[in-house]
This record gives C-alpha cells, sequence and structure tokens, in this order.
C-alpha cells in the first residue's frame, strides 16, 4: 500500500514539476473559493473541517454520469485507506437542458453524494469558481484551494484526481490549518481501516456500479452504464466538449496545482 501512494503521489508531484507556474500573483490556490450557494445552502461552510471535493458534472453529458458513478468506487478505496473525513458533492450545470436532466444525475450519484442544482437566476457556481465540465476541486479543511483538476487529467481512470485528494488529506500545502484530524495519517501496514458511519465516506454496497438514488430496477441501470462506457470506448476522451457556453478564461491562472488548461502544459 505504501508504495502505491507513494507511486501515486509521485506521479503527480511530477507533472506538477513540469507545469509553468510564471502567473502566480492572481492564483486562487490557497485561497478560499469565492462565496456560493444554492437555494440558502452554503456547502462549503458546512464541509469546513473536511477536505472537500467538489466535481463540476453536466447532467446532460452522458460521460459526466460515468464520472459521477465512479465517484463511488474512488470514495471506497480512500476510505479504506483510513480516508474517511473527506466531503464529496457534484454541482450540476445551470443551463436548461442540465437542468432537465437532474433527476438521471442524482440516479447515477453514489448514495450519500450530494447534488446540487442551480437555480437560474443565480450567480453561475461554475463561473465563480473558474470551472468548466468535468472539473474537479480540491479543498483543505479550511476551505483553501489546494488543486483545481482539469480536464483530460480529471477523468477519473487516471490517477489525478485520486492523487489530488492524497495530497491534500495528508500534506500542508496551504500552510497550517486549526482543523486537525487523528485520520490524517494513512495505514502504511497492510491494513485496512472500516469506514464510519459518516455520508461521506461510506462505501457502495458494490463498487463496481453506482447506487441508486431513486428506485430503479438495479439491471437496468447495469445495462445503462455498460452501454454508455461502450460509447465512451468508441471515441477519444479527449474530443468531449460541454454542451453549454462556459469558456476558460484567456488570462486564467497558470499555477502548477490548477492541472491544467485545456489538458496541455502551457
Amino acid at each position: 500500500m505504501m508504495h502505491n501512494l507513494a507511486l501515486t503521489v509521485s506521479i503527480l508531484m511530477g507533472l506538477l514539476g513540469q507545469v509553468s507556474s510564471s502567473e502566480q500573483t492572481n492564483s486562487s490556490i490557497c485561497k478560499p473559493p469565492p462565496k456560493w450557494s444554492i437555494e440558502g445552502e452554503v456547502p462549503m461552510a458546512e464541509a469546513l473541517g473536511k477536505v472537500t471535493v467538489v466535481a463540476l458534472l453536466q447532467a446532460s453529458c452522458g460521460f459526466c454520469l460515468v464520472q459521477a458513478a465512479r465517484m463511488g468506487p474512488l470514495r471506497y478505496k480512500l476510505s479504506l485507506q483510513g480516508m474517511t473525513d473527506i466531503k464529496y458533492m457534484i454541482v450540476n450545470d445551470q443551463s436548461l437542458h442540465s437542468a432537465n436532466m437532474f433527476p438521471e444525475l442524482k440516479r447515477w450519484a453514489p448514495e450519500g453524494i450530494p447534488v446540487y442544482q442551480q437555480t437560474p437566476g443565480q450567480d453561475d457556481v461554475w463561473d465563480l469558481l473558474d470551472g468548466n465540465k468535468d472539473d474537479f476541486l480540491i479543498y483543505d479543511r479550511c476551505g483553501r484551494l489546494t488543486f483545481h483538476v482539469r480536464l483530460p487529467l480529471s477523468f477519473l481512470h487516471f490517477p489525478y484526481v485520486e492523487a489530488a485528494i492524497l495530497s491534500t488529506y495528508n500534506e500542508s500545502f496551504c500552510g497550517n490549518c486549526s482543523f486537525t484530524s487523528n485520520s490524517t495519517l494513512i495505514p502504511m501496514n497492510g491494513t485496512t481501516v472500516s469506514p464510519s458511519g459518516d455520508d461521506s465516506s461510506s462505501p457502495l454496497q458494490n463498487k463496481d456500479e453506482p447506487v441508486n438514488k431513486e428506485p430503479s430496477p438495479t439491471l437496468e441501470k447495469h445495462n445503462d452504464q455498460r452501454k454508455l462506457d461502450s460509447e465512451l470506448r468508441l471515441h477519444d476522451h479527449s474530443q468531449h466538449h460541454p454542451i453549454n457556453s462556459h469558456k476558460r478564461q484567456e488570462n486564467q491562472n497558470n499555477h502548477p496545482r490548477n492541472l491544467i488548461k485545456n489538458g496541455k502544459q502551457n
């Protein structure tokens, strides 16, 4: 286990060392995000004290549904390593089409991971976070951004999102934080730690399948995922584009933890 952890983190650290960091002055790294809320709820405030993973997933995008489902096995894997105080959440796109597909995104999301739907009149959370489809933002226990993982590195079959979570969980990138946890040390002796009853760490009943949040036949859902996975294998993942009009700003930060604009090194 120690070798796998070291290898995963070294992959991430090696990547960070290759990315230009010449424009760090305006970086959002190690800063709290702009305040955002959905229907009176402030998810980031409620997550203080935990490492937080925010996934920007678009309900009208088939691959995003697969990404949502894969968050369950990732959560399960990390919980077995003792990382139980991690908060996961999904924020849907604000577009009308995605809003209409919101129930489908909730259906694919693992049990215990909240899915938020933006209201039409509110400030777009994705814009506030300088985010785009399939982005994963990782925050430390004090709510400071440590990593912003973008396409194509954010695909969960790659190790980068997991490595960013591991690094945030075990390192103090942004300095001291008033929140501490006895579970920050990952067991390295090959033993596993059973997940606690916290809603952010409960494992899937079957780690290879997403858990339904709405009543539907398990076989039907399994076939849905197999169909999506089959379709995805026929396409180059790098060719996926968001349906909505979100565009990355030209002056986007080049901090090495802001991984990586358009999936390329600057």
